[in-house]
């Protein structure tokens, strides 16, 4: 799932339910965080110990191999939420180098969690 159809839906979600979209984004992101924490493969804990949740700016030590979902945008662009994981090597655990998680960690969680909202 793409992350603006995930937006969309996001969206879509908190106009079916009468709610407002602050709570819904909460809501998600705390049950994509859950769940790629939980997918991340465990060796010696770090890569799952080191996932990161951030509000309008990605986390500042990401480097170039760092993983980031950035779970929504308003449409107004003011605000995003970001889950971040800066270990070098999280890359080829999301392209499942691990036996642990072959299929990955954050597409399969976004998709997850994704097909609950519609």
């Amino acid at each position: 799932m793409s992350v603006s159809a995930f937006n969309m839906d996001l969206n879509k979600l908190a106009k079916d339910l009468g709610i407002e979209t602050d709570k819904v984004v909460r809501k998600v992101t705390l049950q994509l965080w859950n769940g790629i924490t939980l997918k991340t493969p465990v060796d010696t804990g770090r890569a799952r110990g080191n996932w990161n949740l951030s509000e309008s700016n990605a986390d500042t030590t990401i480097n170039e191999s760092a993983t980031s979902v950035q779970s929504y945008r308003e449409p107004t662009g003011k605000k995003a939420v970001y889950i971040t994981n800066s270990l070098p090597y999280i890359q080829a655990l999301e392209k499942g180098s691990s036996k642990q998680a072959p299929k990955g960690m954050v597409e399969l969680t976004m998709n997850d969690v994704g097909s609950g909202l519609g």
